[in-house]
């Protein structure tokens, strides 16, 4: 059993608040970088990836400081909110029933989740960190994981022109959903959140875990992914409309974050990880914290 601290999070909705503003602007950053094919103004790609590659990160990780994952990674999913409300303005490209049908969905689901999700922190060493990572079901999520890029890098090598977009966008969509190590940095960060004392005298970060490498090989995995995501999606926006592409990176990237989640982050078998509480709805139920 892991000896992890379970408290509620009174400022989950500061959390949701700043991941809103990380989405929208990163819906921003990736318009910018399809605006930048059709205008064929290279000016452009620069400034989409500053919002995407560092505005939107920032206001991300300062959400994972405030609220779980559980309710962070659907917020993900107002990119497409963002997307569908600015692209027929923005790229002048069509909106259907169907695309703002989804939207309105998406939008629906966030807000649920926000209510109803789980809003306990858990707060947990590096031992902890490395014991969740390393159990069998994380272990054959990575094996299967590594199937599933072979595939898709199949189909891009080998089929036609949309089938190789969609499998291009999806991947980078896939690697973006894969960020729990982001959150056990964002974590392991609050070691350094009490300035008035050490971190080896703040409960849990004795020994400092910056001082040794687990929290550098998180933040590298956490930002090698990003980075191939954001390549994938980027190289993909020139072949196709953003309403089109975005809207499968981001379905790709929730449906990833819920996968990677539950099986590197998941409580089940853990009974003091798995205490839940502070949710308005305690019917519903998210694998992962």
């Amino acid at each position: 059993m892991l000896p992890s601290t379970v408290t509620p999070s009174e400022f989950w909705w500061i959390g949701v608040l700043l991941d809103m503003i990380a989405t929208l602007a990163g819906t921003i950053g990736k318009q910018l970088l399809r605006y930048a094919v059709l205008t064929k103004e290279m000016r452009y790609y620069p400034l989409g990836l500053f919002f995407t590659a560092v505005v939107d990160p920032v206001f991300d990780l300062s959400a994972y400081s405030f609220a779980a994952q559980s309710i962070i990674a659907p917020c993900a999913g107002m990119v497409v909110v963002w997307n569908v409300l600015l692209a027929p303005y923005t790229l002048q490209e069509k909106l259907t029933a169907s695309r703002l049908i989804g939207a309105v969905l998406v939008c629906i689901g966030t807000v649920i989740m926000g209510l109803c999700g789980n809003h306990d922190e858990v707060d947990r060493t590096v031992a902890e960190y490395i014991a969740l990572f390393s159990r069998p079901a994380a272990i054959i999520y990575y094996a299967l994981f590594t199937l599933y890029c072979g595939a898709m890098t199949y189909v891009i090598l080998r089929k036609g022109r949309f089938a190789s977009s969609f499998a291009q966008v999806a991947l980078g969509g896939s690697f973006a959903g894969n960020m729990f190590t982001t959150k056990a940095v964002v974590e392991m960060a609050d070691c350094f959140r009490d300035y008035d004392r050490t971190a080896e005298e703040i409960e849990g970060c004795s020994p400092n875990p910056f001082l040794g490498p687990t929290p550098y090989l998180f933040a590298s995995v956490s930002l090698a992914l990003a980075c191939i995501s954001l390549w994938l999606l980027a190289v993909g926006l020139r072949d196709f409309e953003a309403l089109y592409m975005i809207t499968v990176f981001e379905g790709f990237m929730i449906i990833f974050g819920a996968l990677s989640g539950t099986a590197a982050l998941s409580t089940r078998g853990w009974p003091q990880l798995g205490r839940r509480g502070g949710a308005p709805c305690g019917l519903l139920y998210h694998p992962f914290l």
